[in-house]
This record gives structure tokens, C-alpha cells and sequence, in this order.
């Protein structure tokens, strides 16, 4: 005979209760007529009891585990015990001699399992195992392969101080985030924020979790450099070629660097002159100063510009093209 008892079921003692008188019934029904009351099994209720012991795997627990509890005992003869499990609080599984005790969900603290032996006496021996529930893992800390990466790089963050089995609810405020065993991956490209917050939260255990930060470097901004200079019509003038000189010795400094001319023109000036600027600006550092005509581009801005004349832009390589 067996049974089982699952979480809000009957009190301790109704459940004792129950044992006893199932136990007082089994005797009788094995009693031959003669026999009145109790029973010859029964007659002593303080006597042979059997002797009970139950063995867990462990007392202490994060919330969440699952403890193995084993029954083992004789009846006052010498005789096999049925064995009955109850628990307030928790779930059990299984039956018999061994079963399990589920912490999840508990709340840290300490909670009682019931265990009733019963050998061919009816009289029961009821043994309590008190299992502790620990709240959150004290040595749970999150570790990062950098806490400072430069924007594009992938960091990696696992945590350390975790039982086997405890799990963790994983997130992260900016970056594409994959998920690894018992680690998250983060690729920083396209990040916005100069920093990222990488946490870790228990499944089971309320109010556990870890942060870490993450700083993520921008690279600078490289802005090109600019120049403007007026012209009254198309043709260069000195001051004007004086200006394009100074562009040429720029561009050899960097020969990566690549030179926008932009020729403008106001709505007064006649039609076409903002492209003239640019092809003779483009024509004198092509053709009189050896720049790779490659790295040249024109642009023209006709008739909306507050003044006449030319822009140049060098591009540095990264640089944003205006």
C-alpha cells in the first residue's frame, strides 16, 4: 500500500491520522472473529514501533534543486515497512523508498518532509528531514573577455559561482546578442550608446541577478577639411591657384585622401558659370599639378549660393563624403 501526497493536500497531523486508521483497518481485516477492538497488532499503541530513517542527498539547497531522500528501516519483527512521504511545501515525486523533493519556486528558507514507516504492526514511526533552501548563489559574478572594447569588437560575458543546474535569464541593453551555454556573445557593430549593460537573472530564485558594464569606444570622427574662396568669374586668378597649390600639398601628405570641388554660383551670376569654376579649378590641380585625376570629383551648386566661387573638400580616409 502507497500514497502519495502532493502540496496542500492535509495538515501533518490529519495526515497521521489517516495512516494510523488505514493501518488500524489492514489489522483487523487479518483478524479472526474472536478478536474484538483494536486488535492483536494494536493492542499497545506506545510499542513496536518500527524503526525509520531517512537519508538526503544533501540539507542545503539553491532553490530550485532537486533533493533525493531514501527511506530505510525494519518493522519491531524484522519485517519490509511501506513508506509514505509528505511535504507542506514543494513538490515530491516518485514513491516507496526513494523519491525526490523539488525545491522550485521556494523562497529561501527551511522547509519540513514527513516520512511514515509502517512494518505488520499498525503502529507508524514518523521521521522529519528539514531541508534548507538558499537563496542566491553568494560567489554568482558575471565576467567579461574586455570591459572595454572598441565598437565592432565581439565580447564575450559567462558567469562564474553557479551550481550545475542553476539556471540564468541572460540580457543586454545594445548589440546583437547570442546566447551560449551559460555565456552571452554581443557584437558591439552599430551600437549606439558609449556603454552596454550585460545582466544575468535566476530562473528560480527571486531578486538573484548580476550586472556588468561594458564601455564601448567610438573610433573618432574624422571630418574633411575645407576651403572656400570667392571668384568674380571663371578663370582662376593668382589667389586662387595659391589656394589649390596649398591643396595639392595637402593631398600628398595623405594620397589616400580624396579632393571634392564644388563650383557655386549666386542666382544674379549667369547660367553654367558654377560648373566652369569647377572644371578649371579640377583642370589646374590635374593638369598643372600632377593630382591623380582619380582622386578628383566635381560638384556644382547653380544658382543658390549666397556667393560665388569655389569649395574644396580633401577627404581623409573614414572621412564622410559632404
Amino acid at each position: 500500500m502507497f500514497t502519495r501526497f502532493s502540496k496542500g493536500v492535509l495538515p501533518l497531523a490529519l495526515f497521521a491520522a489517516i495512516f494510523f486508521c488505514v493501518t488500524v483497518a489492514s489489522a483487523q481485516s487479518n483478524s479472526n472473529a474472536a478478536e474484538t477492538g483494536l486488535g492483536r497488532n494494536c493492542d499497545d499503541p506506545n510499542t513496536d514501533k518500527p524503526n525509520v530513517a531517512c537519508d538526503a542527498d544533501s540539507l542545503a539547497v539553491l532553490s530550485g534543486t532537486k533533493v533525493k531522500l531514501t527511506a530505510s528501516g525494519r518493522g519491531s519483527k524484522g519485517e519490509p515497512l511501506e513508506y509514505m512521504w509528505r511535504a507542506d511545501r514543494g513538490r515530491i515525486f516518485g514513491k516507496g523508498s526513494a523519491v525526490e523533493f523539488d525545491t522550485a519556486g521556494l523562497a529561501p528558507g527551511k522547509y519540513d518532509v514527513l516520512l511514515m514507516g509502517r512494518g505488520a504492526k499498525c503502529n507508524p514511526m514518523t521521521v522529519v528531514k528539514t531541508i534548507e533552501v538558499i537563496g542566491c548563489p553568494p560567489d554568482l559574478r558575471l565576467v567579461a573577455s574586455n570591459v572595454r572594447v572598441n565598437a565592432g569588437d565581439v565580447v564575450t560575458v559567462s558567469s562564474t559561482g553557479v551550481p550545475a543546474g542553476f539556471g540564468l535569464r541572460w540580457s543586454s541593453t545594445d548589440g546583437r546578442v547570442t546566447e551560449g551555454n551559460g555565456s552571452i556573445r554581443i557584437d558591439t557593430a552599430g551600437v549606439a550608446a558609449d556603454t552596454i549593460r550585460v545582466s544575468a537573472s535566476s530562473f528560480d530564485v527571486p531578486d538573484c541577478s548580476r550586472e556588468i558594464t561594458i564601455a564601448v569606444v567610438k573610433p573618432p570622427v574624422i571630418l574633411p577639411d575645407i576651403m572656400n574662396f570667392p571668384m568674380t568669374g571663371g578663370r582662376l586668378n593668382n589667389a586662387n591657384k595659391a589656394v589649390l597649390d596649398d591643396v595639392t600639398l595637402r593631398g600628398e601628405r595623405d594620397i589616400q585622401a580624396r579632393i571634392v570641388v564644388t563650383g557655386k554660383s549666386t542666382a544674379t551670376e549667369r547660367k553654367g558659370l558654377a560648373k566652369v569654376r569647377a572644371e578649371n579649378a579640377r583642370n589646374y590641380l590635374v593638369s598643372e599639378k600632377g593630382v591623380d585625376a582619380s582622386r578628383v570629383e566635381i560638384r556644382t551648386q547653380e544658382g543658390t549660393a549666397a556667393e560665388g566661387g569655389i569649395e574644396i573638400a580633401i577627404i581623409p580616409p573614414g572621412a564622410k563624403m559632404p
